[in-house]
């Protein structure tokens, strides 16, 4: 796995450092619906997230590539084929609050993955500009998982979306509400906890958005790579390959209600049962997060948590 400390330098001076051509990691075309979609989304960006404009131009001007590939490359992703398969949990007692996540992708990309630390916040990805999960200065950590779209509109996508949030908002609270305020393009699951106590469940799609909170009588709360809420369900397509996401909530599930206690062993038995890919599958968990709201300690394993261990970032 990477790591990028973006608190001294820009992105494309550490790219240009490393030798790094972002192009030949792309593993889809550059469609001309994909470059379509992409200036149909600027509109919202310009008013919503200019930042991520910004920090765009910056990066075609420092490393010399068509501005129009990296807005395609990165305001469509996740919207159109949306590969990541990812499983994520927050839990909550009187002493405790925890919230984790389990990134699965695809073997054969596993050393292009990447942490990220910026001034106020890190998070983690798959891909340049976008995060998929992290946590701010504010206490407020974030995950998400992605959910095939039945259908896409013009909007802003989850790992743009996930590290705007990271930037605006100290709560989840202030997340939920600015979630409510943007347009959406792709369809994904939020998992929220900040370091009040507040732990939070979002499904948002193009055309509809839920949320739930432990204050509705739930201790924990789980998400993979589907709806569950209602609403939402019939936003699910049972056709697509989902990477066993049932499963992986099932075994999640199961492995929490063993014991009523939370803490970090506790945590990783957690992500360790929602990996369940066998040796011979092209895909697998590629890194694991926990982050400790409690006692302010942030966990990554760079690998399957099965097999490497966890260090503090």
């Amino acid at each position: 796995m990477r790591h990028f400390d973006l608190t001294s330098s820009s992105l494309s001076e550490e790219i240009k450092r490393r030798n790094i051509d972002i192009l030949s990691e792309i593993p889809f075309p550059f469609t001309e619906e994909r470059i379509s979609f992409a200036q149909s989304c600027m509109k919202h960006y310009e008013k919503h997230y200019p930042e991520a404009i910004d920090e765009i131009l910056s990066l075609s001007k420092g490393l010399k590539i068509d501005e129009k590939l990296l807005f395609a490359l990165f305001f469509s992703m996740y919207a159109i084929i949306p590969n990541a398969k990812c499983s994520c949990v927050a839990i909550r007692d009187e002493n405790n609050l925890m919230l984790a996540r389990n990134s699965d992708f695809y073997k054969s990309m596993k050393e292009l993955n990447s942490h990220f630390t910026y001034k106020n916040y890190y998070g983690n990805s798959t891909a340049f500009i976008e995060l998929e999960d992290g946590k701010n200065k504010d206490g407020l950590a974030i995950g998400f998982t992605s959910v095939f779209p039945q259908s896409i509109k013009s909007g802003l996508n989850s790992g743009l979306i996930l590290r705007m949030l990271l930037e605006k908002a100290d709560s989840c609270e202030k997340a939920i509400s600015i979630l409510h305020s943007i347009p959406i393009a792709s369809s994904q699951t939020f998992m929220m906890a900040d370091r009040t106590g507040t732990i939070a469940y979002v499904e948002c799609s193009a055309n509809n958005i839920k949320v739930i909170k432990h204050d509705e009588g739930r201790r924990y709360l789980l998400s993979t790579n589907r709806f569950i809420l209602n609403g939402m369900k019939d936003n699910n397509n049972a056709q697509l390959d989902d990477w066993n996401t049932e499963a992986r909530h099932n075994a999640m599930e199961k492995e929490i209600r063993k014991e009523s206690f939370i803490n970090l062993e506790k945590m990783k038995a957690i992500l360790k049962s929602a990996s369940i890919y066998p040796s011979s599958s092209d895909h697998d968990t590629v890194w694991s997060v926990i982050e400790d709201l409690k006692k302010g300690y942030s966990y990554l394993c760079e690998g399957n948590p099965k097999e490497e261990s966890f260090k503090i970032i």
